[in-house]
């Protein structure tokens, strides 16, 4: 319940995760395609995911969404002995979306205690009651665009998201895909060429519970020409 000139709103947010690692970018403005806002969480004790942050998650949120309303969350802040940085890093970082007309907001947080957690949704949820967010349209990214695949990990990306449009939305793909990744054995930080050629075939098969066979056989062979693509 949030408060609206001195009402009480219900507000429901629809909150997913998504693939982390960077490469997967594809699957990742599937994802969150149509956003109205984000929470950006960085590990207090790996100083490289503030940079991440920085370098690959603010570009491909502007570049898919537009300016949108961001919270950033400094996580594991109970571990204050193992910190390579603090909330003054962090607010540098948010001080490049204060153009968006948001505001900064920088908070540090504890998924062990629950530190900030609520405050960072509230915040978020206060902010989008307050302003509308207009969709920003026609930035899909393209898929299926083979001189975007130089590695496995572009390949696997690729299919990934192929599966998930066709599936109706990566929201509900996910379960689906991370199942096949741990049965086919797939290690998305460093993919190889015969877990995704499994993946590939897992899919395909699990496909067929449900398409004619043409088309998930059709789907596969797709898939497979992704992977040859793939230089390494």
């Amino acid at each position: 319940m949030l408060n609206s000139k001195g009402d009480q709103v219900e507000m429901s947010l629809m909150i997913w995760d998504i693939i982390g690692q960077k490469g997967y970018r594809y699957s990742q403005a599937t994802s969150f395609y149509n956003a109205k806002g984000a929470i950006m969480v960085c590990d207090l004790t790996r100083k490289e995911t503030l940079d991440s942050i920085m370098g690959y998650w603010i570009p491909m949120v502007l570049r898919i969404l537009g300016p949108i309303p961001i919270i950033f969350l400094g996580n594991k802040s109970d571990l204050e002995n193992e910190r390579e940085y603090g909330i003054e890093e962090l607010e540098k970082v948010a001080e490049s979306c204060e153009p968006f007309g948001y505001g900064r907001h920088v908070y540090l947080s504890s998924a062990m205690t629950g530190e900030n957690v609520e405050c960072a949704f509230r915040k978020l949820g206060d902010i989008l009651l307050e302003s509308y967010v207009p969709i920003k349209l026609g930035t899909v990214l393209q898929l299926m665009d083979k001189d975007e695949i130089q590695t496995v990990k572009d390949a696997l990306d690729h299919i990934m998201a192929d599966f998930a449009e066709q599936f109706g939305k990566m929201e509900y793909a996910t379960p689906f895909l991370q199942h096949q990744l741990k049965i086919s054995k797939v290690n998305i930080n460093d993919p190889t060429r015969a877990s995704v050629e499994l993946f590939i075939n897992n899919l395909a098969v699990a496909e067929g519970l449900y398409k004619e066979a043409f088309r998930s056989d059709e789907n596969r062979r797709k898939r497979m020409a992704l992977l040859r693509y793939a230089k390494d």
